[in-house]
């Protein structure tokens, strides 16, 4: 059933031995609900813990890492933030998809798949969800909260800098630095510090676009070749899809990164009246209005020439 913050709040309020979940390749969003989730479940009196997905990187362990669940721990409820679908929980706690009991998610095409389902697509991210719960909860967000939904929230903004941001991203925002968050500083480290690894990939990637209809379409094809060459892991690879829109005129970014098993992680971002979604529903994928994504079973070049003609399909449909 679909429930309210509030409604979401009471059936938290109801539970305990909590477990919550993340999804695969997990960002800043997904880790930074889920450690904002358990911190104030913890402060209302519950046991809750996170799952121990093994995808979540070094940037995101020294948030995550302090609330990772033993592994004798027995949840008796499960939670999941930030994941579309049952099939975008990472693989490493895929076992306790059957027992999901609440879903917080804030993408378009969520199917609903928890026995309570708190759904917003219209916010840019799950953090201002997670916000909304905490306060429903009466839990005073604290500077630790804070500083987890705010990383949630600048994570899928770009630093609040992409078209999704809203007045209610900036208010949730807001209230983390009046809770003695330091905004810079997660902005910085987010988006500023960079390894030689990712310097290398974002020299690759520029000086290797590729383009179509004038400039408007740009493709980055990123070989798992290239990424062992750079010395880049899922840190340096993060957020590197929102590159090709850095060019001026290219008003469609595609980012092709195959990965060491052989698929292609794609990655699609529009601007305008353009739909990253549509075009990544169309190869069987799916997302947000201004970023979706698809994985591709085929070799990379195979790849590339289908996400370009879908994307040229739907690019000259709305020309």
């Amino acid at each position: 059933m679909t429930v309210t913050a509030e409604q979401a709040a009471e059936v938290l309020r109801g539970a305990d031995r909590i477990l919550i979940l993340t999804h695969l390749r997990p960002d800043g969003d997904t880790c930074g609900c889920a450690a904002a989730l358990c911190l104030a479940l913890r402060a209302a009196g519950k046991t809750a813990y996170l799952a121990d997905n093994t995808e979540i990187t070094a940037r995101y362990r020294p948030m995550t890492d302090p609330l990772r669940a033993p592994e004798a721990f027995e949840p008796a409820f499960i939670a999941v933030v930030d994941s579309s679908n049952p099939e975008r929980i990472a693989p490493s706690i895929a076992q306790w998809v059957p027992e999901i009991d609440l879903v917080i998610d804030h993408h378009e095409h969520n199917p609903n798949y928890g026995r309570y389902n708190l759904v917003r697509p219209d916010y840019a991210a799950c953090a201002e969800l997670i916000y909304e719960v905490i306060c429903a909860m009466g839990v005073t967000i604290t500077r630790a909260i804070g500083e987890a939904i705010y990383t949630g929230a600048s994570s899928d903004t770009g630093s609040f800098r992409y078209s999704n941001a809203t007045a209610n991203t900036l208010r949730v925002a807001a209230a983390c630095l009046d809770a003695g968050v330091d905004g810079g500083e997660i902005n910085r480290r987010l988006f500023e510090v960079k390894s030689r690894a990712r310097h290398a990939m974002e020299g690759y990637v520029f000086a290797h676009m590729r383009y179509t209809h004038g400039g408007a379409i740009g493709t980055a094809v990123i070989p798992y070749t290239v990424q062992q060459e750079c010395g880049a892991g899922m840190d340096e690879l993060e957020s590197i899809a929102a590159l090709p829109r850095q060019i001026e005129g290219v008003s469609v970014g595609l980012t092709l990164i195959e990965q060491k098993d052989g698929t292609i992680r794609v990655s699609v971002r529009t601007g305008g009246d353009l739909s990253a979604a549509e075009i990544c529903r169309s190869l069987g994928g799916g997302g947000h209005l201004r970023a979706a994504g698809v994985t591709l079973h085929t070799t990379l070049e195979r790849a590339c020439e289908q996400v370009q003609t879908a994307t040229e399909k739907y690019y000259c449909g709305k020309a």
